[in-house]
């Protein structure tokens, strides 16, 4: 049965994209084919128009390798010592409205782009924010943060709910509810801090700061989004079996989760980094072709309102 308010169909959902003016996006060393690949697909969709900085020799060997042709892509030979300050500058004087990296450590790519001088940092702090659908009702769901954050504290928690809720709103979803995920769904102190929080989350969620959406928490994984799993631990509530957004305790969690999902069951993902004044695609160096392609689409989904 599917549940009100939520989307159904990654690529459904996503396609939208192809109804909106084409953005710019600057890529920052795109040196790989499954990047190369995921920038012309985006292209020929209409929904990005590329601008490729890094060495130009290499982008055009490897896009020759891959039988792209290039002659209406923006390409920026750029010295690799200034190729992050270049991509940065595009954004920095808006002729680009999303910036998404190739070959580079994500690391020293968000780095670069948090130096002040850029101005590209806003109140909030940059978060990771995956986009699924469930293999059995292709309900979609998405989970924060699993490739930013290493162990966030109760604060820095607060900018991850917010950023995956506001990405939940823009995408479409008309009811969004958080589920704040742990081991198990009683606080245990000391072992699991994270129940704490989860517990903290739901009752700071009432104070209004969210807007309106339910967080409730803490839950085991499969108590957030199996509606019987959670019937069976006696679990009742608007988010209990029903989430479409999770929270993740800490990085390793959520980068287990990704990983099962597109490794393991080979479901599809998008990704992308919000907090900044605009969308940073920021995919794992060893993502392939699609995932990079869907995580372009997202991005641009987002900047819809």
């Amino acid at each position: 049965m599917k549940e009100k308010g939520d989307l159904y169909g990654l690529d459904s959902v996503l396609d939208m994209v192809t109804e909106l003016p084409r953005c710019r996006m600057v890529i920052v060393n795109p040196y790989d084919s499954a990047t190369i690949l995921s920038i012309s697909a985006a292209h020929k969709e209409g929904i990005v128009e590329p601008i490729l900085i890094g060495d130009e020799h290499r982008i055009r060997e490897i896009a020759q390798k891959e039988g792209v042709v290039f002659d209406e892509f923006s390409m920026v030979h750029t010295e690799s010592s200034e190729i992050l300050e270049a991509a940065a500058s595009y954004i920095q004087r808006k002729k680009a409205e999303i910036v998404m990296k190739g070959m580079v450590g994500t690391g020293d790519f968000l780095h670069v782009l948090l130096e002040p001088r850029w101005q590209i940092r806003t109140e909030r702090i940059l978060t990771h924010v995956g986009l699924f659908e469930m293999p059995d009702t292709k309900r979609l769901f998405l989970m924060s943060d699993a490739g930013v954050n290493i162990f966030p504290n109760f604060t820095r928690k607060i900018h991850i709910v917010a950023n995956a809720v506001d990405a939940a709103r823009k995408l479409g979803i008309k009811k969004v509810r958080v589920a704040m995920l742990a081991a198990v769904e009683k606080v245990r102190l000391p072992a699991m801090p994270a129940t704490l929080d989860a517990f903290l989350m739901k009752r700071f969620s009432e104070t209004g700061f969210f807007g309106k959406c339910e967080i409730d928490g803490p839950f085991a994984f499969d108590n957030a989004i199996d509606i019987e799993k959670a019937e069976t631990k006696g679990l009742s509530s608007a988010v209990a079996g029903r989430a479409n957004v999770l929270i993740v305790p800490n990085i390793e969690t959520g980068n287990v989760i990704w990983k099962s999902i597109t490794s393991l069951h080979k479901g599809q993902a998008a990704g992308v980094v919000l907090g900044a004044l605009c969308p940073i695609v920021v995919p794992s160096r060893s993502d392939d072709w699609r995932t990079k392609f869907l995580s372009i689409k997202f991005a641009r989904t987002l900047m819809r309102s």
